[in-house]
């Protein structure tokens, strides 16, 4: 953890938004009420004519795209101004056409490597990875292996393998899951670590914490919360409860 360093402020959110069927204007109030610097998003349309739409929901909110595209399965990554994105992608993770004489939905991340200012210079550079595991808990053990931060990093993030990584989505299974306990071997969980407790889901009535914020130890996490909403906002906009965190990053040190 940060200690005795200078550090930069980093709010980062996740949240499912269930391919934008549900209140639209709800959603955006959810947005700009999070006021993040990064948003992982999960289950953004990805049918060939919804492409805009991520884009308007975004400047509606005051954010840009950083990642996004039909590779990443539906996650992507908006950033607002104050970030600088210094690469970002999409990629596809290993999932089966069809299981059991049914068709898979198909799995994917969202990778943006970001700073933000610190006094005159900036902060260290960190990877903000956006996932949504499947609902076959072996396969999200597997796509877990491969999102963890030592797993080979191809792409435009390439260069970036080896920085502190956030890793924020919705993994469809609670503590005891494979996944995550995974995960959970090399990243820790940022409302554990401040002792924060809520459930995410469902909106309306919530019963699970399925939506989550994993990070790096060389990461200090100060407040992590589901954001206080105009009444029904939260259940109108769709159906997960977003989670907010503010973290502290160090100094880039030039390594």
């Amino acid at each position: 953890m940060v200690s005795g360093r200078p550090a930069a402020r980093l709010r980062v959110a996740t949240l499912n938004v269930r391919e934008l069927k549900d209140d639209g204007a709800a959603l955006r109030r959810v947005l700009v009420a999070l006021a993040a610097d990064v948003v992982c998003l999960q289950e953004v349309p990805t049918h060939p004519f919804a492409g805009h739409r991520l884009g308007d929901l975004a400047a509606d909110a005051g954010l840009w795209v950083a990642a996004s595209g039909t590779p990443g399965a539906g996650t992507a990554v908006l950033a607002a101004s104050r970030v600088d994105v210094r690469a970002g992608q999409v990629r596809a993770l290993p999932t089966p056409r069809v299981r059991n004489r049914r068709p898979v939905r198909r799995r994917g991340c969202a990778d943006a490597v970001v700073r933000v200012p610190l006094g005159t210079g900036w902060s260290r550079d960190v990877l903000v990875r956006s996932v949504h595991l499947g609902l076959e808990e072996g396969e999200r053990e597997r796509h877990a292996a491969a999102l963890t931060p030592s797993a080979p990093l191809p792409g435009p993030c390439a260069p970036w393998q080896h920085v502190p990584v956030v890793l924020a989505g919705d993994l469809n299974e609670g503590p005891e899951g494979a996944a995550r306990r995974r995960l959970s071997t090399v990243l820790v969980d940022a409302a554990e670590t401040v002792g924060a407790e809520f459930a995410t889901f469902p909106a309306r009535a919530p019963r699970h914490r399925i939506d989550l914020l994993l990070l790096d130890p060389r990461l200090s996490v100060t407040a992590v919360t589901t954001p206080e909403l105009a009444p029904g906002d939260a259940a109108a906009a769709t159906d997960h409860l977003a989670v907010v965190a503010d973290l502290l990053v160090p100094a880039d040190d030039g390594s």
